[in-house]
C-alpha cells in the first residue's frame, strides 16, 4: 500500500529567498559597477573638456600675440614685469553654451628674448580643472642644427642633431637624431654634392632613419634677414653697442672693421682693424673655391674695455674680427645698410670663442651680411661656441692647399645661405686643407631661448607645450 504526504507550507520560501537574494546582488552589483563606470566615464569626460578649455586659451593667447607682438597683457595695461594675470575668459560651444572658463597668466621674454610663457587654467562648469603650461614665440634660425638656401650633403661619417633643412635639397648618407627636411619634392643634384644627373627625392641617400626624413616643406626666408639687421641696428643704437662704418667724409673706407675680443669679466676690447691682408675672393659654387681670406696686420686698440650691453645687441655696420670668453646672450650683427651687395660685409674668425657655461645663460648669435669665414691663421684646434648665420655668403674656411689643421668643434649651430665646409679633400679622400676632424653640436637651450633679436623663420607658434598638475 502506497501511502501519499502532502508537502508542508513554506516548504519553497527559503529556496526562493536564497534565489532571489542571489539576483539582488547580482543585480546591485551591476548596477553599482554600472553606476561606477558612468561616473568614471562621466568624469574622464569632464577631464577632458576641462583640457580642451585650457587648450582654448593658449590658442586664443597665440591668436592675440599673432595681432600684437607686444601685448602681454591681455589688451590690459601692464605694470611691473610680470608674470601678469590672471586674465580669465568663458568658454562656449558653437550653440553658445558656457563649457567652462580659462585662466591665464602670462610671463613676458626675458630681456632680448621672444619666447612668452603662458599658463592656462581651464575649469568646467562642474568644477574640474586641468593647467597647461605652453612657451609662444616667433620661432627663429636658431631652432635649426644646420638650415641652408643651397643643397647640402652628410657624409656616411657625419651625425646630425636637431633639426636639418635645405630649400634646395639634401643628400644624406649620415645619421640624423632629428628631422631632416628640404622644401623640394624632387631635385637633381650638382656632381660637387654626389649627383650623378638624375632626379632625386628632396631627402635622399644611404643614411637615416628615414623616417625622420620630410619632404616638401615650406622654405625659410633669408631675404627677410635684412629687416632683421635692421631691427638690430636701431636696438644697438637704442641701448646697446653700435660700431659705425669706418669711413673719412667722402665716404672711402678708412679700416678693415673692427675686432671684437670678449675678456670673459663681461667687457669687450673693442679695435679698429688699421690694416688687413685679403687674398682673394670665395668663390661662387662649389666647384670653384678660389682663396679667400682676411688676416689682420694691425689693429688700434680702445684704451679701456666696454662693458657689455644689457640688452646684449652688438652691431657692427662694418668687417668684423670676433674671439674671446663669452659669459652672457649676445647677438653680434655686421651689416651695413641699406643693402648694397658690393658694401655688404664678413665676418672673420681665427680664434677660439669659448662659452663660460653650457647651461642656456651663455649664448652668442653672429650674424653676417655676407660670409663667415674661418682664417688661414686659425687656430690648429679651434673652439667655436655660437650660432652661424650668413645671409647671403657661406659659413666656411676657404680652400688654402697644404693649410692642414687639426679639428674644429662648433658648439651651437649653422645657418648658411650657399654651401659650407670645414675641410677640402682629394679624389683619395684625404684631407688636403682645411681641418682633418670636425664636431658639430647644436645647443638645445637655442629652441626656446635662441640668442637677443635673433633673425626670425615666420610668425607666432606654440613651442613647447605641457600639463601641469594641479595642486
Amino acid at each position: 500500500m502506497k501511502i501519499f504526504q502532502r508537502k508542508k507550507s513554506g516548504y519553497y520560501l527559503p529556496l526562493i529567498m536564497t534565489i532571489a537574494a542571489v539576483v539582488f546582488i547580482i543585480t546591485t552589483a551591476i548596477l553599482s559597477l554600472a553606476f561606477g563606470n558612468f561616473r568614471i566615464v562621466k568624469k574622464q569626460g569632464q577631464s577632458t573638456t576641462a583640457l580642451n578649455v585650457a587648450e582654448a586659451g593658449i590658442n586664443y593667447y597665440l591668436w592675440h600675440l599673432s595681432h600684437n607682438s607686444q601685448d602681454y597683457c591681455d589688451g590690459n595695461s601692464c605694470t611691473g614685469n610680470g608674470p601678469f594675470g590672471p586674465y580669465t575668459h568663458q568658454y562656449k560651444d558653437v550653440d553658445g553654451n558656457i563649457l567652462g572658463e580659462y585662466e591665464l597668466t602670462i610671463t613676458p621674454p626675458v630681456s632680448g628674448g621672444n619666447t612668452v610663457t603662458v599658463r592656462s587654467v581651464g575649469e568646467t562648469v562642474t568644477g574640474e580643472k586641468r593647467t597647461i603650461l605652453a612657451s609662444l614665440g616667433v620661432p627663429s634660425f636658431a631652432q635649426y642644427s644646420f638650415v641652408t638656401n643651397s643643397e647640402a650633403w652628410f657624409g656616411d661619417t657625419e651625425t646630425t642633431n636637431g633639426l636639418v633643412h635645405s630649400n634646395k635639397g639634401i643628400h644624406f648618407d649620415g645619421v640624423a637624431n632629428g628631422l631632416v627636411t628640404a622644401a623640394v619634392s624632387t631635385y637633381t643634384p650638382s656632381t660637387c654634392f654626389g649627383g650623378d644627373g638624375s632626379v632625386k627625392n628632396g631627402v635622399w641617400g644611404t643614411g637615416g632613419p628615414t623616417t625622420y626624413w620630410n619632404f616638401p616643406v615650406p622654405q625659410i626666408d633669408f631675404n627677410q634677414i635684412t629687416t632683421d639687421l635692421s631691427a638690430l641696428q636701431t636696438a644697438a643704437i637704442d641701448d646697446g653697442i653700435h660700431l659705425p662704418t669706418l669711413v673719412d667724409n667722402q665716404g672711402r673706407k678708412t679700416h678693415s672693421g673692427y675686432a671684437l675680443q670678449f675678456n670673459g669679466n663681461g667687457t669687450v676690447l673693442i679695435g679698429k682693424v688699421t690694416a688687413s691682408r685679403d687674398a682673394g675672393n670665395s668663390g661662387g659654387t662649389c666647384t670653384a673655391h678660389s682663396r679667400a681670406d682676411s688676416l689682420i696686420q694691425s689693429v688700434v686698440w680702445d684704451a679701456t674695455a666696454t662693458a657689455l650691453p644689457n640688452n646684449g645687441i652688438i652691431y657692427v655696420a662694418d668687417n668684423a674680427w670676433i674671439w674671446g670668453t663669452i659669459t652672457s646672450r649676445l647677438t653680434v650683427a655686421s651689416g651695413r645698410l641699406p643693402d648694397t651687395t658690393s658694401t655688404n660685409t664678413s665676418v672673420y674668425l681665427q680664434n677660439d670663442i669659448v662659452y663660460a657655461a653650457k647651461d642656456g645663460s651663455v649664448a652668442l648669435g653672429i650674424v653676417s651680411q655676407s660670409d663667415i669665414r674661418v682664417n688661414s691663421n686659425s687656430e690648429n684646434d679651434l673652439v667655436l661656441d655660437a650660432y652661424l648665420l650668413s645671409q647671403k655668403g657661406k659659413v666656411f674656411r676657404p680652400l688654402y692647399s697644404g693649410n692642414v689643421r687639426n679639428s674644429i668643434s662648433i658648439y651651437g649651430g649653422i645657418a648658411s645661405n650657399s654651401w659650407w665646409t670645414w675641410s677640402w679633400v682629394n679624389g683619395s679622400g684625404t684631407v688636403v686643407s682645411g681641418y682633418q676632424n670636425t664636431t658639430q653640436t647644436y645647443d638645445p637651450y637655442l629652441t626656446l631661448n635662441p640668442p637677443p633679436l635673433f633673425p626670425k623663420t615666420g610668425s607666432h607658434a606654440i613651442l613647447s607645450w605641457k600639463e601641469e598638475p594641479i595642486l
